[in-house]
Order: C-alpha cells, then structure tokens, then sequence
C-alpha cells in the first residue's frame, strides 16, 4: 500500500536539486513571490503596532484593569442582556431621568477591592500662549498627574524632571520649538512659558505625547498655579472618561478581582465600569450589527487590489519559471521514458514550485519583519505615534506565507500541465508541439474581450443618463453654491469593473496568439528588430506574461489617472468658495468672554488688519444667535435657516452660508457682489427676512429658524420671506438678512464677534503681515485662496508601481531571453555580427515587451476610463496627457535605455550543441 504523500519526495529532491543548479533564476522568482509577502508582514505589524485594539486599550486606559465614572445618578440600569451597565460603550445603562446627586460627594473607596489604585481623570483646556505680543492659539493646557504609574500613555518624560513647585510645568517639544525653549532638543535653563492674560510658569523638563509626537501642549500638576489658572478662567474643561457629567477614574484593581462582579455591585451604587476588555474586545459586549455597505466595498476594494497584486506575481514568476521548465524538457523526456507517469512528471514540476514559493514566502517574511524594527524612526515619524512594542500577528503571517507559496504553485501549474502532456520523443528532442487547446486560446481571449469590452459599453450606455444628467447639471450650477445630489453610482461601476476583469482575463489568454500575429510581420523589419520580434512569439511562454504584467498594471495606473482627473473637475465645479475676493473675516471666540471683551478683542484685530492693507474698510457683523439651554448652561449659536420640503422644482440644496444676520447694505453687498435692491431694502424695513436660495422658502413665503429650549422638541420661528438673487454663494458670508427689530422681537440675541475686512490691490505680503497682525491680536483670520492643483498620491503610487513592474517584466524577459539565445548570440557574433548586435537586440526585445504591454494596458485604461467618467461627476472626459506621456513614452524609453546600457556586446564563443 502507497502511503499518501510518497510520491512528492523524490520530486522535492529533484526540485532541491534544480533550484541549487539555476540559482540566479531560482531566486528571482523567490525575490518575486516574497515581495508581496514581505509588503503583507510590513502592513500587518505595523497595523498591530499602531492601530490594533490593544493599542487602542492603552491610548485610552495606559495600564489601568477599567475606566470609572461616579454618575449623578444613585443606580445605574442593567441592560436586558446582563452585560455590564457601561455609560460609555454604546450608551449601554444610560439612565432617563434628572441627575439626583453631585458625583464629588460620594465615597469610592468603600465601593471597591482593598488594594485598587485610582488615578482621577486629566482635564484638558484651550489656553492660549504667549511669546511677546504673539499669541499662540494652538496650545492645550493639560492638567493631571505626572510621572505615575497610570499615566505612562498620557505623558513621557523626554528631558529636564517633572513639574515640583506649584509654577512649574513641562512642555511638548513643538512648543519648546514655537517659543524658542530649547537648543538642539535640550531644555534652556530659566525657559519660562506665559499663559495669555494669565501667569508666568516655569518650564522643569520636556515631555511627550507617545500617541501624538507633534502636539502642541503644556502639561501641570493638579496643585499647581496653572490648574488654579484654568480653573478661575474656564469652565472646569474636558475630560475623556466621564460621560454623564460625572467625575472619572482610572482603576488599577488587585489580581483575582472579579471585573463583571463588580461592575454589577457598582451598578447599583450609580457607578459605571468600563472594563478593558470592553475597547480591546468591544464585539463581546454588544451586538455587532454586520457589515456596513461602505465596508463591504472597502473589502471588495482591498481584494481586488490584493488579488491584481498576486496576479502580477504569478505571471511575473510563471514566465521565469516557463523558461526553467523548458529547460528541463529533456530530464522530462528521460522520466517519461523510465516510465513515469504523466502525474509524476506534473508532481515533479510542481514540486519545483513549492518549494520555490516556500523559500519566496521565508525570505518575505524575514525581509518584512527585521524591516519594521530596523526603520522604527521612520514608522513613528509617518505614523506621528511613539512605538513601544512590534506585535506579529502570526495567523495573519501564517495566511501571507500561504498565499506565497500558492502563488509559487500557482506559477508552476500551466508549466507542469504543458510539460506532462509532452511525448517523450519530443521531450527527448526538446521539440515544443502546438495542442489544439493552443491553437483555440487566442478565439476564446478575443471572445473575452469582447464580451467585456463590448458589455460594459452597452450597458454604460444603458445606465449612464442620469449621470451624464448630473455632469452636465454640476457644471451650469458651478460656483452658485447650490449643491445636487449625484445618482447612486455603485451599480453602474460596479458594471464597468465587471466588464474591464473579464475584458484583462481575454487580453491575458489572447496574448500569446497576438505576439505569434505580430512575428508574421516582422519580415519587414530590419535585422534587430525582425530578431527581437521573433524571438519573443518563439518564446511567448516568457514574453506573454511579462507583457500580460505589464499591460495590467498600465492599464489600471492610467485608469486611476484619469478617474483622478475626472473627479478633480468634479470636485472643482462643486466647490463653493468660503469668502470674495479681496475680503478677509476676522473672528473672536465669545466663549467665557463679556460682550465688552469680545468687542475690545475684535476691536484690536481690526485695527491690526486695515492699518496693513491698503483701502481697507471694516464691516462688522451682527449675528442672530440662538440659546441652547444645557443642564448647567446657556450657549448662544449663530442661527441658521431650516431647509423647505414644500419646495417644488428646487434643484438642490446650497453649500453656502445660510446663517442669518443684521441687514447691514454694506454686507449685502459683499454677499451678493452689488449694492442690495431697493426691494431688497424695503423688505427689510417692513419686517421680512432676505434669502437668496428659495430651497429655504416654504409655503406662503415663509422661512423658518428653529431655537431649542431646553425641554421638549424644537420650536420654529417663521418670518415673511423675500427671495432675492446673487450669482455666487459664499460658505463664510451670512445668507439671511433681517431688521434689527425683527430679530430681537422673535427672541433671538444678537451677537457681534466677527468682521469683514474689504481692501484693494495688496501684495502677498501685505496680506501676509494683516493675517500675522490679526493672529497677535488673538483672533481667527480667514481669506480665500486660489486652488492649487495638487498630485494625487493614488496617481503617483500607482505611476511608480506601473514603472516598477515595466522595469521588471523588461528585465525579465531581456534577461531570459539572454540566456535562453545565447548560443544564436555566440553563432552570430562568429559569423560576423558586430559586437554592437547583442546591445541592440537586447534593446529591440525591451521595446517589444515593454512597448507592447504599455500600448495595450495604455489603450485598455483609457477605454474603461472613458466608459467610467459619467459615475465622477465631470461633464465632459478629461485627458490625463501627463500620465499617458510618462507610462506610454517615457517609461517603456527608460526600460530599453537600461536594457541597452546593462547588456555587454561581447560574449565567449561557446558550443552550438551541449
């Protein structure tokens, strides 16, 4: 009895041996098959470094066993399911009812384990900086413990000490740089650091952020003069635990403590406990609802690019591994003729395979993971995160390693299909028949293609009016501020990748019998070209998949480059500028300051901006506010305008301001860009609200501001509504005027805290120094900037990747081919060629291979782009000329440049007959 697995050991040794005696090809195609290992191992370790739920446990809790939050309620609901009553994750537990208690009267200690450390949540507060007369508005002011053994993940000492006086605090390198604290990276001695309108502190020592290494925050001890600071000047805060408005701990508990026990006992005293696990593993605390639609493509998306990259490989590799097979026909010839079976001879060549995809996945996974470590700074400077530990997530490596060595398989299997259907006289002869299975290929790629090609085109036709529709729609309202919402776009894409993989599946299977078309011309070429042409249909069981490579990934870089370009014109029609030209916004936060401060705030900035420009004149603006009633305060927002349903024939909604404000003629007519109409004035004074977008005009020409008490639902307020007209929508200027009168007889507060600044022909630098001045004095500035261009890094990654693989597949097949003709090389060069012969053919071949495969994935990309711009929202088809001249000219130029330059024009005469 055979046992199973017998018969693949005499093959592995055989492939042992085959790999030890062609080293250099072996290990190409090891290199090939482990790069997208290697890439897979980077991606994974630095996702489980990085990003991965464990980390997430530590960005929130450091070392902490749970988050505790002492509620205002006096019991917290148990959820139906029995699961911890967390008021965090989910809003699990969260009680309807009034608060029933101050959570800073009641007592933890009694609640829990003897032994549990508890750690008081940090606060954080948006304190300005000043250096000088410079204002620094970036900065946050953090105030917790420092250097304990719970707040390891908030703050790291870097150097200098901790904070020990009261006026004492430690800096994050950013603003050490910002205000000129440090030299090279070490703390000046003395460095102070000035709070605005507040104390002077001294700076002990730099620290960092690990999950933020360009912050820009102040770090102090809960005792110290800057907590005392932002206590007496803001509103307490805000912290990252409590949820309810109550007071928040880390907890460290002892061991053996019973997480869920607790958390239940806690429940009945109105504390909430967030376990660990709870962020590290949340699927066991709550139902997962499934998939989301906007995920599902996203992995859609990941596994078309996963399986185009390993469809890349297989052919790379198969035409490397074709060339070795062909080479070993005679030892096939030999093993047929003592007897081996036609299972034999395949097990035998893919053996080769496996073993090959072993040795690529083992290089892959060594290259990847010694990679991560050693470029730790890089990683933390792309990542902007410090980097404590390297997680290997070894299923994931072990699921990358097997997708190596199938693909290794996969490169093996038409070889070792062609090589056991061989007759042993044409083996032994090394004579290559062509099967009627060959002979049929090139018809069935070419009815691929054209089912793929052709069904896409019909039914783009089918499904694309709309969105040619809406294209056309998008450009007649550019620049209005309307917006309209586009067609659904994923059935029709969804259609033309459909067609574009079936339409790349037949130019795949067509190849070979093209190749073979084009040498039936080549007789008209001169001698290196008619050689090179030749040789590439003789030996298309190389060229075809290096060209096939090739043309696959042209083809998908020049359709992202023009879908790039598509949906930049898109993006440009839609969008709405924030302010006119020549016009600057001035702004003041009114948070914790008096009418009288904002005014003397806003005041200054505007004073600052018209002293350096020149023609300047202020217009200040008078908001209409509403109040929002918290349980504990009052905030006033601007009021904005309530869209209408009743609205008939509205094209779309507008992207532009709709806020309301004073009817100022002034800011009307920088609105609008003219002086307000007489009708315009009139409405105004007979108590009627000026619009511009009748989508906010309802039934009897009404529009309506909603204000919010603080119980019960919304209530509008409707004013008589005149619609008018401007050309140009503006996202930062008001939308809605109305008198005075009007306003504050319907209840609404109104507010002044910021300005339009207008002002003639000025120089970037004087532009430059009113935004500086205004910033000194504290406030927000805001102008309008003209839209650059800007590359698209998809484009770009895609452009190098399609110029990498070109390279590749050139430098493949130039250098199987080398080797596969060097004997007609030698036999040329004694008849008489010249030494030069063998430079250009190696030359003729690159443009061959890399020519044909960035004619047709050039030719194919530009096609299904055409077919796919309806879905951007373009109105008409944008030609990415910049792609098409690197990836059609320049690349395949490049590839015979480095063929010509690396290939020797002499080589030693050697037998003609081995």
């Amino acid at each position: 009895m055979t046992r199973p697995g017998r018969g693949w050991l005499p093959a592995l040794r055989i492939a042992r041996r085959q790999v030890r005696r062609s080293l250099g090809r072996s290990l190409l195609i090891a290199v090939l098959v482990g790069l997208p290992v290697a890439g897979a191992t980077i991606a994974d370790v630095l996702y489980r470094s990085s990003d991965s739920p464990d980390r997430t446990a530590y960005e929130r809790m450091g070392d902490a066993d749970a988050i505790l939050e002492v509620t205002p309620y006096d019991d917290l609901p148990v959820p139906d399911d029995g699961l911890l009553p967390m008021v965090e994750l989910m809003y699990r537990g969260m009680p309807e009812r009034a608060a029933v208690r101050d959570p800073a009267s009641v007592d933890l200690a009694p609640l829990l384990p003897p032994g549990t450390v508890l750690e008081p949540e940090r606060r954080n507060h948006g304190l300005r900086l000043r250096d000088g007369d410079t204002v620094l508005r970036s900065a946050l002011l953090d105030i917790g413990s420092q250097g304990g053994p719970l707040t390891d993940h908030a703050y790291r000492l870097d150097g200098g000490r901790w904070p020990e006086a009261r006026d004492e605090v430690v800096v994050t390198p950013r603003v050490a740089e910002l205000l000129g604290l440090a030299d090279d990276g070490e703390l000046r001695p003395g460095a102070t650091v000035t709070l605005d309108d507040g104390p002077e502190l001294r700076v002990s020592g730099l620290v960092i952020d690990p999950f933020s290494l360009d912050g820009e925050m102040v770090s102090a001890a809960p005792d110290s003069v800057a907590a005392e600071f932002a206590a007496a000047t803001t509103d307490g805060g805000w912290g990252e635990f409590s949820v309810t408005g109550g007071a928040g701990y880390l907890a460290d508990f002892p061991d053996g403590t019973d997480i869920t026990g607790l958390g239940l006992s806690l429940a009945a005293e109105g504390v909430g406990l967030l376990p660990r696990d709870a962020v590290a593993n949340p699927e066991q605390f709550y139902e997962d609802g499934g998939p989301t639609a906007y995920q599902l493509q996203q992995a859609a998306l990941v596994a078309l690019v996963v399986g185009l990259g390993l469809l890349e490989v297989v052919l790379l590799a198969g035409a490397a591994f074709a060339v070795g097979a062909r080479r070993q026909v005679r030892e096939v010839g030999l093993l047929v003729a003592g007897g081996a079976s036609a299972a034999q001879v395949r097990r035998t060549v893919l053996a080769q395979g496996l073993v090959l995809g072993v040795l690529g996945a083992v290089l892959g996974l060594a290259a990847g993971a010694a990679l991560v470590p050693a470029a730790a700074p890089v990683w933390e400077w792309y990542l902007g995160q410090l980097i404590d530990d390297w997680t290997f997530g070894w299923v994931e490596l072990a699921v990358a390693a097997a997708v190596g060595v199938l693909s290794g398989l996969a490169a093996a299997v038409v070889p070792a299909i062609g090589a056991a259907r061989m007759r042993p006289v044409d083996a032994l002869a090394e004579r290559f028949r062509t099967t009627r299975l060959a002979a049929r290929l090139p018809v069935v790629g070419l009815v691929l293609f054209v089912v793929g090609a052709g069904g896409a085109l019909i039914a783009g036709r089918i499904l694309a009016g709309n969105l040619e529709d809406y294209g056309r729609q998008l450009e007649r309202l550019a620049g209005t501020g309307v917006y309209v919402t586009q067609p659904a776009t994923a059935p029709y894409i969804a259609v033309q990748l459909a067609g574009a993989l079936v339409a790349t599946a037949g130019v795949v299977v067509l190849l070979p019998g093209l190749i073979s078309a084009l040498a039936r011309g080549a007789h008209r070429l001169d001698l290196t070209a008619r050689l090179a042409v030749r040789d590439a249909a003789r030996h298309r069981h190389r060229t075809a998949p290096a060209v096939a490579a090739i043309a696959i990934v042209v083809a998908g870089s020049t359709a992202v480059a023009f879908g790039a370009g598509g949906s930049a014109r898109a993006d440009e029609l839609r969008y709405t500028p924030s302010l006119p030209d020549n016009v600057i916004r001035i702004d003041v936060d009114p948070y914790q300051q008096s009418a009288d401060e904002v005014a003397a705030q806003l005041a200054d900035a505007e004073q600052a901006v018209a002293g350096t420009l020149p023609g300047a004149a202020v217009h200040r603006l008078t908001d209409a506010t509403v109040p929002f009633e918290s349980e504990s305060t009052i905030t006033f927002n601007v009021a904005w305008l309530q869209g209408s349903p009743e609205c008939t024939g509205c094209e779309g909604w507008t992207s532009g301001s709709v806020s309301v404000a004073v009817a100022d003629p002034a800011v009307m007519a920088i609105a609008t860009g003219r002086e307000p109409d007489p009708a315009d004035l009139d409405a105004v004074a007979d108590g009627a609200m000026v619009v511009y977008d009748r989508t906010y005009v309802g039934a009897g020409g009404s529009v309506v501001i909603e204000t919010y008490p603080a119980d019960g639902d919304p209530v509008p307020v409707r004013f008589p509504g005149h619609l008018s007209e401007r050309d140009i929508a503006y996202s930062m200027v008001p939308g809605a005027f109305a008198a005075v009168d009007t306003l504050t007889a319907a209840g609404f507060q109104l507010m002044s805290s910021a300005s339009l600044v207008t002002f003639g022909a000025a120089t970037p630098e004087q532009i430059d120094a009113a935004l500086q001045a205004a910033e000194a004095a504290g406030a927000w500035v805001t102008i309008e900037e003209d839209i650059e261009p800007e590359a698209d890094p998809a484009v770009l990654a895609l452009t190098a990747g399609a110029a990498f693989v070109t390279l590749v597949g050139v430098a493949i097949a130039v250098s199987l081919a080398a080797a596969e003709g060097r004997a007609d090389l030698a036999t040329l060069a004694a008849v008489g060629a010249p030494p030069r012969r063998r430079r250009g053919l190696a030359g003729a071949q690159a443009l061959v291979v890399a020519g044909l495969g960035v004619l047709i994935g050039s030719g194919l990309g530009v096609y299904f782009a055409y077919l796919v711009w309806p879905a951007l929202g373009a109105p008409e088809f944008i030609w990415a000329w910049d792609s098409l001249v690197v990836t059609g000219v320049a690349v395949p130029v490049l590839a015979v440049l480095v063929a010509v330059l690396l290939t020797p024009s002499r080589l030693p005469m050697i037998r003609r007959v081995e």
